[in-house]
C-alpha cells in the first residue's frame, strides 16, 4: 500500500511540478503556475498536507487566464478531489468544508468590489 508520501512524489513527478520549500515568495502555499512550481509547501504523512499540495497543483493544472479568484479556487479544488478519489483517498467533510467557505469568501469579495457575471453558488458548489 503506499503512503501519503509515495503518492505526493508520484503526482509531483506525473504533473512535472516543482517543489521550492524554501522561496522568499509570500508567507503561506501557492503556486506558480507559469513556471509549474508549488512554494512554501512542507511534505508530511497525512491526508491535509496532501489535499494542500493537489489542491496547489490544481491551480497548475487547471489555470486558465480568464478565471475569477473563485473560479480558479473552485477549480483547482474539484482537481484536488478528484485526484484524491483517483488514489482512493478519504478527504475529511472539515477540509472540504474549509475549502468551500474559502470559494464562497472569493465569490462575496469579487461582488462587494462590483464584479459582475460571477458563477452563481450553485455553480461554486462542492459539496
Amino acid at each position: 500500500m503506499k503512503t501519503f508520501k509515495d503518492i505526493q512524489d508520484i503526482v509531483i513527478k506525473e504533473c512535472r511540478v516543482t517543489i521550492v520549500d524554501n522561496s522568499k515568495c509570500w508567507s503561506r502555499t501557492h503556486a506558480h503556475v507559469k513556471q509549474r512550481k508549488v512554494c512554501k509547501w512542507k511534505q508530511a504523512s497525512s491526508i491535509q498536507s496532501t489535499f494542500t499540495l493537489f489542491h496547489e497543483i490544481g491551480h497548475i493544472m487547471t489555470y486558465k487566464g480568464w478565471m475569477r479568484r473563485c473560479e480558479s479556487e473552485y477549480y483547482a479544488t474539484v482537481w484536488a478531489l478528484d485526484k484524491c478519489k483517483e488514489f482512493k483517498l478519504d478527504v475529511p467533510k472539515y477540509i472540504i468544508e474549509a475549502y468551500q467557505r474559502y470559494v464562497y469568501n472569493e465569490l462575496e469579495r469579487g461582488l462587494r468590489r462590483g464584479g459582475s457575471n460571477y458563477p452563481t453558488k450553485e455553480d461554486l458548489c462542492l459539496l
